[in-house]
């Protein structure tokens, strides 16, 4: 897969320069398959020129979309956006909430639920389509004139999270992954996902998980990365959203940065709106400047302490606390404001005596969030084996 795959030039928008091709993707049941994508390169660029590039994966009820493409050209991106189920966008495929797309000829498996074609081989699962299309997306990417090869990155949102989640062990060639809402631990209670493998038989469950699941290849990932989702996503809840992020910081403590923001929903707009993923990527591959980097965090005598390290200034910090964590989604985060010392770069506040979870956001001149891990306030557990 870290070949070039042969490329089916369909289209090219003169304008815009956004190419519509097909691609060579994985065998499925004895027959080739296609993978339809949009690519585009950055102009004018020079044969002695080359820019950064970045693999866009979508999520259910997606496709390859082009407006998140020329987002990502028009920031000075090579950019590749791929479909991973058998489908090509329809006319003016901004329509980003619709549930089905044309399909082709050439495609392999449409995704079935969650794992629901566990009971398949493994070549002919929607999975193993998805992640091979994704890594002979970055093969192909590489091989076109004007892009760095090594600076390019991936992001994806919701589905195409977790395949960047997973993905980000993977491909050794990357050099930062971002993923949107998706995330490892699909297998823990809490979710549909966890749902779905509970319906399974244990055995099948379990060999799932340690094919699919990003917690399988969290720890082999070498690269930065970006987790970014909202305090109560109905399908990926903060706890295994920040189970996942911590097994990459306790692996590569440096590289990894978290990002939730309060209230927001789930779709590939707002998704798309979080500057803090364009940022990121900028910081790795422009050397622009880096979202805060949180330093150390102390929790004890009932207070917690930031210390963070940021090259723009930092101008507000909050604490987000919760009393009734039994349901993440619905969980009410309470917002209270922290105090900063600038001088130096400390956040500190007085934790609620009724609270039980917490996060400490931190916010830069340029609006970007950087977020503390998510943390269970140890003095109310303490109180109530007292009592």
């Amino acid at each position: 897969m870290f070949e070039v795959p042969r490329l089916y030039p369909v289209s090219e928008d003169q304008h815009t320069g956004v190419h519509a091709c097909f691609y060579e993707g994985v065998s499925y049941k004895g027959r080739a398959t296609r993978i339809f994508a949009y690519y585009g390169i950055p102009r004018p660029v020079s044969p002695y020129e080359v820019v950064p590039a970045v693999i866009l994966v979508h999520g259910g009820a997606g496709t390859a979309f082009s407006s998140w493409l020329k987002e990502w050209m028009a920031r000075g991106y090579a950019a590749i956006a791929v479909d991973l189920e058998g489908h090509v966008p329809f006319g003016d495929e901004e329509h980003t909430e619709r549930m089905e797309w044309p399909s082709h000829s050439w495609s392999g498996p449409e995704k079935q639920g969650v794992f629901a074609d566990y009971e398949q081989p493994v070549e002919d699962q929607w999975m193993y389509h998805a992640v091979a299309a994704v890594i002979l997306a970055h093969s192909l990417l590489r091989s076109f004139q004007g892009v760095d090869k090594q600076c390019i990155g991936i992001t994806g949102i919701s589905w195409g999270g977790i395949i960047t989640s997973l993905v980000a062990g993977l491909d050794t060639r990357l050099s930062f992954a971002m993923p949107v809402y998706g995330c490892g631990y699909l297998h823990e209670p809490g979710s549909y996902y966890g749902l779905s493998f509970a319906s399974m038989p244990e055995a099948e469950a379990e060999r799932i998980r340690l094919l699919w699941d990003p917690s399988t290849y969290l720890s082999e990932s070498r690269l930065p990365m970006l987790w970014l989702n909202g305090s109560n996503d109905t399908h990926f809840p903060l706890s295994i959203f920040n189970k996942s992020y911590e097994q990459h910081l306790e692996c590569h403590p440096n590289n990894s940065r978290l990002s939730l923001h309060p209230g927001l929903g789930h779709s590939y707009k707002e998704a798309w709106a979080c500057e803090e993923v364009f940022a990121f990527a900028d910081s790795i591959v422009k050397v622009k400047p880096a979202l805060i980097e949180i330093c150390e965090e102390k929790h004890e005598d009932g207070w917690f302490v930031v210390r963070y390290d940021s090259c723009l200034p930092v101008l507000e910090a909050n604490l987000y606390w919760c009393v009734d964590d039994h349901n993440w989604r619905t969980a009410r985060w309470e917002s209270i404001p922290a105090s900063l010392d600038r001088a130096n770069c400390k956040a500190f506040i007085r934790l609620p005596q009724h609270g039980s979870l917490f996060f400490m956001n931190l916010r830069n001149e340029k609006g970007w969030i950087t977020s503390t891990r998510v943390m269970k306030n140890e003095r109310i557990a303490e109180n109530k084996i007292k009592e």
